[in-house]
């Protein structure tokens, strides 16, 4: 019976340390798993946040005013918290600071030279250059000189966005910061600690692979609690109005950061 209590508890014992040593790395994997189930919500959040973006400015004249509106409605779910008019609104301006940029890729400047067309519009009783959108498929399609695209081509609307989500997940959004990232220089207690390790030399710790746009300091992060990951996006719809040639001269990128 002695032998057989002692046989128990060291079988218990034996139990009770594989546990102290698998319980962290499980929680841990649970954090990690949780985080990457966020981020991938936010990027099909994102993706059909900038169709909408897309559409939007499809039917306003690829205005960025129009574009940058449809984007912060389609993108505010992530960031609603009430469900009432305020908690709306918090919600828009939160999702408008969190565009890194916004980017009108085509058309381009080279395709309104090629196409656009001086239009009079009687009720401002002013005339605008831009690119016919009406009879598309009568429209002649020979390719422009020197945009190499003919006219139906050029009413394509394609949209890039940059965006930087938040990761949240205590413990797991540093250690994804710093692989996003490639951190190079970690200080000696490990990501727990205060950084950055070097901070006379680089207060992003030194990163291999830095993301320029949505980076932030050591210590902004641990002061903060922010740590952002970079998504990308980008949709194509035809337009449904004329597209203007100072629209594609002039607001071709919107920095929102």
């Amino acid at each position: 019976m002695k032998r057989r209590d002692a046989s128990r508890r060291r079988i218990a014992g034996q139990g009770m340390t594989e546990l102290l040593v698998a319980a962290p790395l499980l929680l841990f994997f649970g954090f990690v798993t949780v985080q990457l189930v966020l981020l991938y919500q936010a990027k099909s959040t994102l993706d059909v946040a900038v169709l909408e973006a897309a559409r939007e400015g499809a039917v306003n004249h690829g205005s960025m005013n129009a574009i940058q509106a449809g984007l912060a409605r389609g993108l505010t779910p992530l960031y609603a918290r009430r469900a009432d008019a305020p908690g709306f609104q918090a919600a828009l301006l939160a999702a408008r600071r969190a565009v890194a940029s916004i980017e009108i890729v085509s058309p381009t400047p080279a395709m309104t030279r090629d196409f656009a067309r001086p239009r009079f519009y009687p009720d401002e009783g002013a005339t605008h250059d831009e690119i016919p959108n009406d009879t598309l498929m009568y429209r002649d399609t020979v390719r422009g000189p020197e945009s190499g695209v003919n006219v139906q081509d050029a009413n394509l609307l394609k949209v890039r966005v940059h965006y930087c989500f938040d990761m949240a997940v205590p413990v797991a959004n540093k250690v994804l910061y710093y692989a996003t990232n490639v951190i190079g220089n970690i200080a000696a207690n490990g990501v727990f600690s205060r950084e950055p390790a070097d901070a006379n030399v680089d207060v992003y710790g030194s990163p291999r692979r830095p993301d320029a746009v949505c980076s932030t300091t050591l210590a902004d992060g641990l002061q903060s609690g922010r740590w952002p990951v970079a998504l990308e996006s980008e949709a194509v719809v035809r337009m449904q109005s004329p597209f203007p040639a100072d629209v594609a001269n002039e607001f071709r990128v919107m920095t929102g950061r």
